[in-house]
């Protein structure tokens, strides 16, 4: 799931929590009583409003409609799941007259990661090329122990590893987001660098 969805989906999580705990909790204070006798005796759907409902015929339309509308919003929400920002390849070379050079970009991560897990003190290495493809980014996770040098491996990630990616892919520079994890002691415990 990219940013994006992440946001959408905590703004409308959020928003629906606080209606739903909003609702309840008016709910319950009617049931005990905080408004009064008269209201904590009366039943939520009046006649009133079920005369209303059996006198309009387009009420009963208008709660479909509201239905689907819902509906529809779930299912959006749902699509958003899948979404994601890697991109699934790259075009090196895209000439009409000479045909078109692609290159997957699951392959391209895993050479970067293979390459760096290679250096001194690293556990893993986890990489994903994201964005567009006439704008690609790469975001790398690596995790390292205290036997690496943090300067040496920050440099080798940066003047080795992004450089030689930057040469394959025939670009000047990639935007990089290094995640750094120092990983130590048997039970693996994680500090985040930046």
């Amino acid at each position: 799931m990219d940013r994006r969805a992440a946001r959408l989906n905590r703004t409308l999580l959020t928003l629906l929590g606080l209606a739903l705990v909003i609702g309840g909790g008016i709910a319950l204070a009617r049931g005990l009583g905080a408004f009064g006798r008269r209201f904590r005796d009366d039943a939520l759907v009046t006649g009133r409003m079920r005369a209303y409902a059996e006198g309009h015929g387009w009420f009963w339309y208008a709660v479909a409609a509201g239905a689907v509308v819902l509906a529809l919003i779930g299912i959006a929400w749902l699509l958003a799941q899948s979404r994601s920002d890697r991109l699934p390849g790259l075009a090196l070379e895209d000439d009409d007259a000479a045909g078109a050079t692609n290159v997957s970009g699951k392959a391209v991560t895993q050479a970067l990661e293979d390459e760096i897990e290679e250096y001194p003190g690293v556990h893993s290495a986890s990489a994903r090329l994201v964005g567009t493809a006439d704008r690609p980014r790469l975001r790398l996770n690596v995790s390292y122990d205290d036997r690496a040098d943090l300067q040496g491996l920050r440099l080798g990630i940066a003047d080795q590893a992004v450089t030689r990616l930057c040469a394959a892919l025939e670009r000047r520079s990639l935007p990089t987001v290094v995640r750094l994890r120092l990983v130590s002691g048997p039970d693996h415990s994680k500090r985040t660098l930046a």
